[in-house]
């Protein structure tokens, strides 16, 4: 996907985690990697440059854009990498949180794209990488504005996939399933609680919770994403992850009542037996087989 001997990597989100490990071995396969945080903290070990951004506002991003093409000249990558999360239930969250989550999640997504897209076209060419999830793809409970967040960055990439082509510019969809991350240390709390949502949102957290602690390593994720910058025609999605592959065939082969009391059954939000939970939604999924009886 990359355009220039030494390819100009500009990836959000880079100083821990998924972005640090992916930087790391970006750089170590021939890129020139700048990372970003809002925050940046030196650290010579780093093989790679790290510049201050802050993707929510409009003149961080454009102070950054310029920075890395004033020691760059070209960038031909852009890897959308920095987000949070929000538990807890739709209903306990502020409007305020959830414009705060869009604001970094999807909106800082597009700040970067815009802001790079002008150079890419000038140069006939680039990549961009939209670090999505699972949660994109089937909506997780009690991770709901941040599954939304996601979706809406979904629908985004495949527009501008098309938007772009005929410029040379490819865009790629990362859907990495729960891993062991600093998504966890990134992930906010909602501004009020509902003690109706108490018991069924503990059972989804514990789920959440051991999903991370047992998810794909971030390395295997990094190297998808050097695989896809390598690839000549890469698809649309990437799934990775066991979990992240399961649950998109899931949604992709099953009747929607069996796929929504499986998704409930495995958030725990159903609090019985598993035979039983399978037995329902069998007989939901034979009332919406049944046939119509003549009248």
């Amino acid at each position: 996907m990359a355009t220039s001997p030494t390819p100009v990597v500009l990836l959000t989100g880079a100083s821990a985690g998924l972005g640090r490990a992916t930087a790391e071995l970006l750089a170590a396969n021939g890129f020139r990697v700048f990372g970003t945080s809002r925050t940046p903290q030196p650290d010579p070990s780093r093989p790679y440059v790290m510049l201050p951004l802050d993707v929510r506002s409009d003149e961080s991003v454009q102070a950054c854009i310029q920075r890395l093409l004033a020691q760059a000249g070209r960038i031909d990558v852009l890897i959308n990498n920095a987000g949070f999360g929000l538990t807890g239930a739709l209903e306990e969250a502020s409007l305020d949180q959830v414009k705060g989550l869009f604001e970094t999640n999807f909106f800082g997504a597009v700040r970067m794209v815009n802001a790079v897209l002008p150079t890419m076209r000038r140069q006939h060419g680039g990549s961009i990488v939209n670090i999505s999830s699972i949660a994109g793809i089937a909506a997780s409970p009690f991770l709901g504005f941040y599954s939304a967040s996601k979706h809406a960055l979904e629908g985004y990439s495949e527009a501008l996939r098309h938007e772009v082509k005929a410029f040379n510019i490819r865009v790629a969809l990362i859907e990495p399933g729960f891993f062991p991350s600093d998504f966890v240390q990134a992930t906010q709390g909602p501004d009020r609680t509902i003690a109706e949502y108490a018991a069924p949102g503990r059972r989804a957290s514990a789920v959440i919770d051991h999903a991370v602690a047992t998810g794909a390593d971030p390395h295997d994720i990094a190297r998808l994403i050097l695989g896809v910058l390598r690839s000549r025609a890469p698809r649309l999605r990437h799934l990775v992850g066991a979990d992240a592959r399961l649950f998109a065939l899931a949604r992709r082969l099953e009747p929607e009542p069996l796929f929504e009391q499986q998704a409930r059954w495995t958030f725990r939000l159903d609090d019985r037996p598993l035979v039983e939970a399978l037995s329902a939604a069998l007989l939901r999924l034979l009332g919406v087989w049944r046939p119509r009886r003549a009248r």
